[in-house]
């Protein structure tokens, strides 16, 4: 019998891809012909996803030391495997398909950075490792982490972004048909590591001045992309953030 978080690690398991194995070459040959305002809008997405699939991939391990059993301990570490790939992923777009210039990860990603809001680097690369650091500190911290990472990032964030990417692909003037697969089965991967943290949040305790943080937060930080998604996207990815909290058991005062 499944008990506690063993489902998403059974589930993460039936999910594996790999992203070397998805074929580019038709991506390679169209991105030349796309326009000038397709690639800008691509690229700005792109830039997001490698600058924070890799601050995600980054911080799981502190997750998974503050993680209360084998089970959920067993879930983080799924999770961290999926967060690896996609950075992965992302970056090979970046390199092999859009042409971004740089001898390795890091140099693609500084390359990218100017694309992106202040916003979205500091929610990555400030807020998410100085919450990390204080669950490092105090593992009585993990649902607040959670909340931020799966409910707010996860939830709101990269799954606003993730779904204006997919409808942007099926709108551009020449398919990219490699990067709309990765992006699908990124979605994909991503849809368990929200209902994972969901579980998370579920069980614990809520009190109303966390639930009031965690709405507030996901309110701000559907802004983050700026204009790389529509003023209607952010307004779906509050109002299915709302949802989810309620979803998890969460009442607003």
């Amino acid at each position: 019998m499944i008990t506690g978080y063993d489902h998403f690690v059974t589930l993460a398991e039936s999910l594996q891809w790999d992203e070397t194995g998805i074929d580019y070459s038709a991506d390679r040959e169209a991105w030349p012909r796309l326009t000038d305002t397709e690639k800008t809008r691509v690229l700005g997405l792109i830039a997001g996803f490698v600058i924070a699939e890799t601050a995600v991939s980054r911080e799981l391990g502190t997750y998974q030391a503050a993680a209360s059993g084998d089970s959920m301990e067993a879930a983080f570490r799924a999770q961290a495997r999926d967060e690896a790939r996609h950075a992965r992923f992302f970056d090979l777009v970046a390199a092999e398909v859009a042409g971004v210039p740089g001898a390795d990860p890091t140099a693609r990603r500084d390359a990218l950075r100017s694309l992106v809001s202040v916003d979205l680097v500091d929610l990555f690369e400030e807020r998410l490792p100085a919450t990390a650091q204080r669950l490092a500190e105090d593992h009585e911290c993990l649902t607040a982490a959670v909340g931020l990472y799966h409910m707010v990032i996860e939830g709101v964030v990269l799954l606003a972004g993730q779904h204006a990417m997919l409808d942007m692909l099926e709108g551009l003037s020449v398919r990219l048909p490699g990067v709309h697969k990765g992006m699908e089965l990124v979605l994909r991967d991503e849809r368990w590591h929200i209902g994972f943290g969901s579980r998370i949040v579920q069980r614990a305790d809520i009190g109303r001045d966390e639930a009031d943080m965690l709405l507030t937060q996901g309110e701000t930080a559907a802004k983050v992309w700026g204009d790389l998604i529509t003023p209607d996207a952010i307004e779906t990815a509050v109002r299915q953030h709302r949802r989810r909290l309620k979803a998890a058991g969460i009442k607003f005062w």
